[in-house]
């Protein structure tokens, strides 16, 4: 697996691996060519045999980070690829001296809750009916202290 910076060439795959990973309202080709051009956000692939496999967009907003979107590719999935794309970012996030990362996540979405807890995010709070679908969103961050 290889981890590199998104670029304007890896917009298409990355939408078509948003809509396989079940994202609700997946980001259009346009508005990921705009992220790409803002100093303030950070877009990774992760690439597995040449084949991309999943994305991470990462927003600084204020001195703190709030991770924008993940997504994996269900052939990548339990693959170690969301683990390797979040521990990317939070090493960014450390790089750049932000104290707090934030996310919101599905509250179905199980899998991703404990792989985040797994980084030391907890649960903040909860935004009722978010998603277009109805569903619940669980707000979670990480306070970055020396020696974690």
């Amino acid at each position: 697996m290889h981890i590199r910076r998104m670029t304007p060439a890896d917009i298409e795959t990355v939408v078509a691996i948003d809509t396989a990973a079940g994202i609700l309202q997946p980001w259009s080709t346009n508005a990921y060519a705009r992220e790409l051009l803002k100093q303030t956000t950070f877009c990774w692939v992760a690439e597995v045999e040449g084949r991309l496999a999943g994305s991470l967009t990462m927003w600084e907003v204020v001195g703190e980070a709030e991770i924008a979107n993940v997504a994996v590719h269900p052939d990548f999935w339990r693959q170690g690829i969301g683990r390797a794309l979040v521990q990317t970012a939070l090493d960014k996030a450390a790089e750049l001296g932000f104290t707090r990362i934030m996310l919101e996540v599905r509250a179905s979405n199980t899998a991703a809750q404990s792989l985040y807890r797994a980084f030391g995010f907890i649960e903040d709070g909860r935004r009722t009916a978010y998603y277009t679908n109805g569903e619940d969103a669980i707000l979670m961050s990480r306070v970055e202290t020396s020696g974690q």
